[in-house]
C-alpha cells in the first residue's frame, strides 16, 4: 500500500495558478528590467529596477507567509550580480558578457543547493504545484529515490547554466558587438528551452520506470 502511494504522481495545480506564481517570482523582475530598457533607461537603471523588484517580492512573501521565496532570491542574486558588474565598467563587450556572470552564479546556486536543504528543482516543483507541497515534503523525507531524482535534475540545470555562461562569454569577446548581443540572448533562451525539455523527458522516464 505504501509503495502505491509513493509511486502516484503528486496532484497537479491548476495551470493558471502555476504560471501566475512563476510570473510573480521570476517574470515580475524581468518585466521591470525590460520595461525600463524599452522606455530608454540605461542598463544600470534597468538592472537596479530588476534588483529592487526581486527584493520587494522577497519582502512581500516573507510578510505574508513567513516563508523565504527561493525563486525571488534567485532573481535578486542574478540582477544584483549583473548590476555590480555593470557598475565596474562601461565597456560594450563587457556589458554583453556581464549576464554570463550572473548566469554562472545561478548555476553555482543550483549546484550548491544540492548540498544544503532542498535542491532548487524541488522548490520549482513546489512552486508549480502549491497544493502538493505537503506530499512533496513527505516524499522527500521518506523516499531516497525521490531525493536522488531531484538532486540529479538540479545538477543538470546547474551544469547547463554554467556551460551557457562560458559560451556567452566566448561569444561576447569573439564576435562583433551587435551580433554578440543578439546571439547571447538566443543562447540564453535556447539553453533554458533545452533544459526544460530535458527535465520533462527525465521526469517522464522516471515515472515510466516506477510504473
Amino acid at each position: 500500500m505504501t509503495q502505491t502511494t509513493d509511486r502516484s504522481p503528486a496532484p497537479a495545480a491548476p495551470r493558471w495558478s502555476m504560471f501566475l506564481g512563476l510570473f510573480w517570482d521570476i517574470g515580475l523582475s524581468l518585466v521591470a528590467y525590460y520595461g525600463l530598457r524599452a522606455m530608454g533607461a540605461s542598463p544600470y537603471v534597468a538592472l537596479l529596477g530588476g534588483t529592487v523588484t526581486a527584493g520587494l517580492r522577497i519582502a512581500y512573501v516573507w510578510l505574508r507567509t513567513r516563508r523565504f521565496d527561493g525563486f525571488a532570491a534567485f532573481m535578486l542574486v542574478e540582477f544584483g550580480v549583473g548590476l555590480g558588474f555593470a557598475l565596474l565598467t562601461g565597456d560594450a563587450r563587457f556589458l554583453v558578457a556581464k549576464e554570463s556572470f550572473s548566469t554562472a552564479i545561478a548555476g553555482l546556486i543550483f549546484l550548491a543547493s544540492c548540498g544544503f536543504g532542498r535542491p532548487m528543482i524541488w522548490h520549482a516543483a513546489a512552486r508549480f504545484q502549491p497544493a502538493a507541497r505537503a506530499e512533496l515534503e513527505r516524499r522527500w523525507q521518506a523516499v531516497p529515490e525521490f531525493r536522488h531524482a531531484f538532486r540529479m535534475l538540479t545538477i543538470g540545470w546547474g551544469a547547463g547554466l554554467l556551460a551557457e555562461a562560458v559560451a556567452r562569454v566566448v561569444v561576447a569577446y569573439t564576435l562583433p558587438v551587435d551580433a554578440a548581443a543578439g546571439l547571447s540572448q538566443l543562447l540564453r533562451f535556447g539553453t533554458m528551452g533545452l533544459l526544460v525539455l530535458w527535465t520533462l523527458a527525465a521526469v517522464k522516464r522516471h515515472r515510466a520506470g516506477r510504473s
